[in-house]
């Protein structure tokens, strides 16, 4: 863009001469008006003067002949006088206005300006030709007449000229002398304005901020300094820019590396934290697994049918534990939201069923009332997750019996309609400590609670809200709480109803059966749920008369004999309470409800109850007929594990399923040489092992089979790890399958029937269970552990077990005592591993956890600790051993014929 001072129209000195020639132009124009003005004026007044004075003269020698109307002498007058005054008309007039004698033109015009009547305009003496002016004729001073006189104003226009040529030559000298000053201003002035405004150009369009403009004096020479000034602050604030940019550029790298160093920490953490869930994880499942054997088994024997719902209920509950287990040791998938839910058949009075009973011991310790009440128009079944569903139930009621000193907690199902459509309310009130109001709004945030004081008097992490929060959200439903403190919480979930199937319609009383309810002395839960039912049904309770019974089995064992009434009599026993039957053959009660209320239990009875018929709720349902497993007896299956305990127990769940021809081998190397020197038609595969792990071995497996054109062998995980790579590892290693332990037998027999060959499959294999074990005392042992695996086999094979404990467990303790004194914390690692696997299948609890100590402490290197951790397990070792041998009775020391024994059951597995 050219700078403005390149135009020399637009240039300062062109509009400043401008600005001169325009100030004089104006100025002579208005000087020669005014002048020309004021010249007329004077014209005016000299003119009238001149022409009065030689009116007066003419009237004055005329004043004889106007008195004595003498016209020729008159006239003669005014020849005499009127002469050379430019005047144009001259006349003699009467008193009575006629004309005594004339001289001139003879004509007077109608526009001619009289000057005897003041002020005359300049503009009409310029725009007019003759002037007039007029005296009296006076005699004794008296007036007789007029002498009335005509001048033309040419003279006018001459001085009018000559004021004007006075005004340009005027005007012309103020031109030269201003364009003189302007010239003098551009060199003192505009010039250096000039060069301030290009150096303004150089610095605009070249970015050259050194430059400097010319210092002058003046104001000029002050704006070019102040101009320099601002250069220079400008050069100044660029070498500070430059140097904090300098600083920022290593600010930014260090913070980069800050940043790059807390990634790493960060990384090594949620590492280690993976490390921890895939150990926690395999530490929580691997006593899981017995317990969920021993409870499938325990529901499918010939059992009396309280004893087998107890059972199943034993199994549903494991279930449930064990995927609430898999969510919180898989925290990943918490973290990442992927929570799924799934959407299958379920029944909401199953699950309540299932969530009482799991607190039913809980509550009775604590002394409170716990009760479901389901409204009769629950659907029967409805689409939704069970498991998720049963989870926030049970952290529903958890919650409310963790802060229930005393009183009940009720939980209620019932439909509500909203405008998205039906919705399933859970609701679960209880009569504790209430919550604040200001605290209700953070309830489920996770790991909130609703006073500090909350975790240290009552325990827990203030996770389970929060998990059922989301539990509920992922299945489009809603939570919320109503609480008043000191009275007591509502905690709610309102869940979308789909796919609900029809409700199963409530039995009415008939006509002869006695409509009143009495109750004794129960819960306030129980008998809400009760009564609710008990209305809906056609009964009435009543405080006295005659009616049926519901009460206490306490209270009738108090009495001692049977309640007075005509009715019948109910007795509720808490659940693990076997005097239920003595109740009804000592003729005290008609029938026997557990506490808390099942609805599977009371549903039954109520319509009896009802319909007046015959109790009939301890006869042995059509569909419970003991479970028959699936043969698969031609199977070959290769089992690769290193825990010798391990091997034998998943050999003992193989045979469930007629399988005999099972190969065993300790590692993933001699897995690997089996493979190849024979064909299997499975092969299951740990994935810890020492030499070879799993993963390795079965990837080695599937390149000989890739080489040599080897039929592929079906190929699956089974380990205690389902999070962390281990949980991971099988696909990459060619694998067909994971099966994570714990496993059920469903779950072992699908994984047959899905890798085996159809024709392997035989007859059903029916599963009938062996007698529980007997209760021992010794505290090394964990007892239920044994009886899960006498559960498992038989007696013959508990002790098989248990004595290839006995000749394994000192084979590991040396091992752990060798590559403690080589300082091999890897190698005592696993050495510690295998002893703690090995104690904690066979139930030696004491050896385990202090195993499971010096593992944990060699895989973080802590080999300081390893001595101090070790010493003593020698010991521990021994008693642990010497109270097996009473468990069995066997002999005080294991000699060669024991380690013989063991060595053979290790090779049959």
């Amino acid at each position: 863009m050219p700078s403005p001072f390149t135009n020399p129209i637009r240039s300062l000195s062109g509009r400043l001469a401008l600005a001169v020639a325009s100030a004089v132009a104006i100025a002579l124009l208005l000087l020669t008006g005014l002048s020309t003005w004021r010249e007329v004026e004077r014209y005016a007044a000299a003119k009238r003067e001149a022409l009065r004075m030689t009116a007066q003269i003419l009237a004055a020698s005329a004043a004889q002949a106007t008195a004595q109307g003498d016209e020729a002498a008159a006239l003669s007058t005014l020849r005499a006088i009127a002469h050379g005054q430019a005047l144009v008309y001259a006349s003699v007039e009467r008193a009575d206005g006629e004309i005594l004698a004339e001289q001139g033109i003879g004509l007077r015009l109608s526009d001619d300006i009289d000057l005897d009547r003041g002020s005359v305009s300049p503009l009409d003496l310029m725009t007019t030709r003759t002037l007039r002016v007029s005296v009296p004729i006076l005699e004794n001073a008296r007036p007789i007449g007029r002498v009335v006189l005509v001048s033309d104003n040419r003279d006018l226009a001459e001085r009018i000229t000559e004021v004007g040529l006075t005004a340009v030559l005027a005007g012309l000298l103020a031109l030269a002398l201003g364009l003189a000053v302007s010239m003098g201003l551009q060199r003192s002035v505009t010039r250096p304005l000039a060069a301030l405004a290009r150096t303004m150009d150089g610095v605009r369009l070249g970015h050259d901020y050194s430059r400097r403009a010319e210092a002058g004096s003046g104001e000029v020479g002050a704006l070019a300094e102040s101009f320099n000034d601002l250069l220079r602050a400008v050069n100044e604030r660029d070498r500070a820019i430059a140097r904090y940019n300098a600083g920022l550029e290593e600010e930014i790298r260090l913070r980069t590396h800050d940043l790059i160093e807390a990634k790493q920490s960060a990384d090594e953490a949620n590492a280690a934290k993976s490390v921890f869930l895939a150990t926690m994880s395999h530490e929580i499942r691997t006593p899981m697994n017995g317990m969920l054997v021993m409870a499938e088994l325990l529901a499918s024997a010939d059992l009396p049918p309280r004893q087998r719902r107890y059972a199943r209920v034993i199994a549903r509950s494991g279930q449930s534990l064990l995927a609430i287990i898999n969510d919180i040791l898989d925290f990943a998938k918490v973290e990442a939201g992927r929570l799924e839910v799934e959407r299958i058949p379920l029944s909401p009075r199953d699950v309540a069923d299932t969530v009482v009973t799991l607190f039913a011991e809980r509550a009775a310790s604590a002394g409170l009332d716990l009760a479901a009440q389901i409204d009769a128009d629950v659907p029967r079944t409805l689409l939704g997750d069970p498991v998720r569903l049963g989870q926030v139930l049970g952290n529903f009621v958890s919650n409310a019996l963790k802060f229930t000193a005393a009183g009940h907690v009720l939980v209620r199902m019932a439909m509500e309609r909203e405008a998205s459509g039906p919705v399933l309310r859970i609701a679960v009130s209880d009569t504790g400590i209430g919550i604040p109001q200001d605290r209700l709004a953070g309830i489920f945030t996770a790991f909130t609670q609703a006073d500090q004081s909350i975790a240290r008097r009552f325990g827990g992490t203030g996770l389970g809200l929060s998990i059922a929060e989301r539990l509920i959200a992922a299945m489009g439903g809603r939570v919320g709480v109503e609480s008043r403190l000191g009275e007591g919480s509502t905690f709610w979930a309102r869940i979308p109803v789909e796919g609900a199937e029809s409700t199963e319609p409530m039995v009415r009383r008939a006509p002869a059966v006695p409509a009143a309810i009495r109750f004794g002395a129960l819960g306030a839960a129980t008998r809400a749920a009760l009564s609710a039912d008990l209305q809906a049904a056609g009964f009435c309770p009543v405080p006295s008369g005659n009616g049926h019974w519901i009460l206490e089995a306490s209270e009738l064992r108090a009495g001692g004999r049977r309640p007075e009434g005509t009715g019948r009599v109910v007795a509720l026993v808490p659940i693990g309470d076997d005097s239920g039957p003595g109740l009804i053959g000592a003729g005290l009660a008609d029938a026997v409800l557990r506490r808390p209320l099942a609805q599977a239990e009371w549903r039954p009875l109520l319509a009896a109850l009802a319909e007046g018929t015959p109790f009939a709720v301890e006869e042995p349902e059509a569909n419970e007929s003991p479970v028959a497993l699936p043969s698969f007896a031609g199977a070959r299956v290769l089992l690769a594990d290193d825990s010798a305990v391990n091997r034998e127990v998943a050999a003992e769940a193989l045979g469930r399923f007629g399988v005999r021809d099972i190969v065993c081998v300790e590692d993933g190397q001699a897995a690997v040489e089996a493979a190849a020197a024979s064909r299997f038609d499975l092969v299951l595969m740990d994935g810890s092992m020492p030499r070879l792990d799993g993963f390795g071995a079965a990837a080695a497996i599937r390149a000989r089979e890739a080489r040599d054109g080897a039929e592929r062998v079906p190929i699956v995980a089974l380990t205690a790890h389902v999070v962390g790579d281990g949980a991971e590892s099988w696909q990459s290693a060619g694998m067909d399958g994971l099966l994570a332990k714990p496993f059920t037998l469903a779950q072992l027999g699908a994984l047959l029937a899905r890798h085996l060959p159809a024709a392997i499959g035989d007859a059903p294999v029916e599963v009938v269970p062996p007698p529980m074990p007997e209760t021992s005392e010794v505290m090394l042992l964990d007892e239920p552990t044994i009886a899960n695996l006498e559960e498992l086999g038989d007696r013959d094979f508990l002790e098989r077990i248990l004595r290839l404990y006995v000749a394994q467990a000192p084979q590991a303790l040396l091992a752990l005592d060798d590559a403690l004194a080589q300082d091999d914390a890897p190698a005592a690692a696993r050495a510690a591993h295998g002893l703690k696997s090995m104690s904690a299948n066979i139930g030696a609890a004491q050896v385990k956890d202090r195993a499971g100590a010096i593992e944990r402490a060699a895989r973080d290197g802590n080999l300081a600790s390893l001595a101090d951790g070790a010493s003593g397990l020698d010991d521990l070792l021994a008693r642990t051993m010497s109270a097996l041998h009473l468990r069995l009775g066997l002999r005080a020391e294991s000699g060669p014929d024991e380690t013989a024994r063991g060595q053979g059951a290790l090779e049959r597995c």
